[in-house]
């Protein structure tokens, strides 16, 4: 069926208009030195040896950006009177003489119409000039041997030999370390290409756990984009709408889903538990108060698509395996075109099952990836605590949206992530390339045969393993094992890009 045909019928059906852990215990990784080169490519080296990986115990952005298609239509029509306010969704047309995909309504770009934000970054640091008009993938981790947190990869070019480390090039402006950044998973692209990184206790306790911090596109300077009540938990994850033009964290402190304005300012909060939504800050009693949010009503990833908010529920993990709650995937529509969520309107999308390694639990999902066509890739983080992180027992998991029945059905895990399959690192997004890839971050994905590679791994959309993966090494150092110190995963979207089909 053609794309846009696909897609049209998935809009009328939603009423829209429009393997096993492995022995022992290795190092995380967290070493503090620096590097003083900014960008790095060559291919890699070949190194041997024996070991085993084991388990540690533990400003505001204009309409459009410079990539926005000036005098953009709106979204196509408005919602009916389902209880969704007459909301104008991200989605868009075609323009049936040029075929040219038209953007949407607030800042979105032609391509971010298909339910994914984010513009290119164009630093004008000299460094980093090799890499503008190229394909590149943002990525955040602990800090590894280079102490950087912040990492920008090139992954244009041929394809290289898969199952062997490629020393992609990369980029790093020199701030970017622990030191200024803090310890970082969620990440997230508005449409000009601004970059917003979060805190985070997946790599352990954080003294930093509140603000979310803003990278400029162009001069790469940190800010302080926005702070949350938050006095230990930290982020779970953040995610740009281009529809609203506001940014969503999610809060473990509390369990709500903040929504900021381009200033930092609190729009709304959304608890999923207790279906309350606040405009402005929420006064929850007691609140902060250093706790975690209980399982069950934790929220981790959040993604905007089709005019609603996607989340996931965090109920158990490889530490505290429930045996009567699964982890979930849930979503919520905006009760208007500002974004706010109407708590009416919340549906259990996903259960999310066990793998052939772990047939009784699942870990919980941090990263949540679309395409226009109904296409979902959910992505796992192991976790054996709250804030205790571990490896080789997570996966990405792939759904695509029947129309007619309203529900999203499980492909299974067609991305094998890792030598040690399930070894999925919590990151996840897919690039917009004819034949492309979707990228995970990911531990142990080379294991001594011959190197030892922690990063990013790409598999076909059609599926795979290592066999016919591109395997990147974050840091370019293939001896030492980074275990547990991968993060979230992000590729900003050409403008022009086209929706990408689900694969078979």
């Amino acid at each position: 069926m053609h794309t846009l045909t696909r897609f049209g019928a998935l809009i009328s059906a939603l009423g829209l208009i429009i393997a096993c852990g492995d022995s022992g215990g290795d190092s995380n990784g967290s070493s503090s030195g620096s590097a003083s080169a900014t960008v790095t490519d060559g291919p890699g080296a070949s190194s041997t040896g024996s070991g085993v990986d084991t388990t540690p115990s533990t400003s505001a952005p204009t309409t459009g950006g410079s990539d926005s298609n000036s005098g953009t239509t709106a979204a196509i029509g408005s919602s009916s009177d389902g209880g969704d306010g007459g909301i104008k969704f991200d989605i868009g047309g075609e323009d049936t003489t040029t075929g040219v995909p038209m953007g949407g309504p607030g800042s979105c770009r032609p391509s971010e119409i298909y339910g994914a934000s984010g513009g290119f970054p164009k630093f004008t640091a000299p460094e980093f000039s090799g890499f503008l008009g190229k394909d590149v993938l943002i990525m955040t981790s602990n800090a590894q041997e280079d102490g950087f947190v912040l990492h920008v990869l090139d992954i244009s070019g041929p394809t290289p030999t898969p199952n062997l480390n490629y020393n992609a090039p990369k980029y790093h402006d020199p701030a970017w370390q622990q030191g200024n950044l803090g310890r970082l998973f969620g990440l997230t692209l508005d449409s000009d290409g601004n970059i917003y990184v979060a805190p985070t206790t997946v790599y352990g306790p954080n003294p930093s756990p509140a603000t979310i911090k803003r990278i400029d596109s162009l001069t790469g300077q940190i800010t302080d984009f926005a702070s949350l009540p938050n006095v230990g938990p930290a982020v779970g994850n953040i995610n740009y709408d281009c529809v609203s033009q506001t940014l969503r964290a999610s809060n473990h402190e509390d369990g709500r889903i903040y929504q900021f304005d381009m200033q930092g300012k609190i729009v709304s909060t959304y608890h999923h538990a207790k279906g309350d939504v606040t405009v402005g800050p929420a006064a929850d009693p007691g609140e902060p108060d250093g706790q975690f949010a209980p399982l069950g009503e934790r929220v981790w990833a959040v993604q905007s698509h089709a005019g609603r908010l996607y989340y996931s529920v965090w109920w158990e993990d490889s530490g505290r395996q429930s045996g009567s709650n699964a982890n979930e995937i849930w979503s919520v529509a905006y009760s208007d075109d500002k974004g706010i969520p109407d708590p009416s309107t919340k549906k259990l999308e996903i259960s999310v099952l066990g793998t052939d390694n772990n047939p009784n639990f699942s870990n919980p999902v941090s990263d949540l990836s679309f395409a226009a066509t109904g296409w979902m890739l959910i992505s796992q983080r192991t976790m054996v605590g709250d804030n205790q992180t571990s490896a080789h027992q997570s996966t990405t998991y792939e759904y695509d949206y029947n129309p007619m029945t309203q529900t999203w059905e499980s492909k299974g895990t067609t991305y094998l992530v890792g030598e040690l399959v399930g070894s999925n690192a919590g990151g996840v997004d897919h690039d917009f390339a004819e034949g492309g890839y979707v990228w995970m971050s990911g531990d142990a994905l080379d294991f001594y045969t011959p190197n030892v590679v922690y990063g990013v791994q790409g598999t076909p959309h059609g599926g795979g393993s290592i066999e016919n993966s591109t395997l990147i090494d974050l840091d370019g150092e293939i001896t030492n094992q980074d275990k547990t110190a991968l993060g979230d995963v992000e590729i900003p979207i050409p403008g022009d890009a086209k929706p990408v089909p689900p694969p078979g």
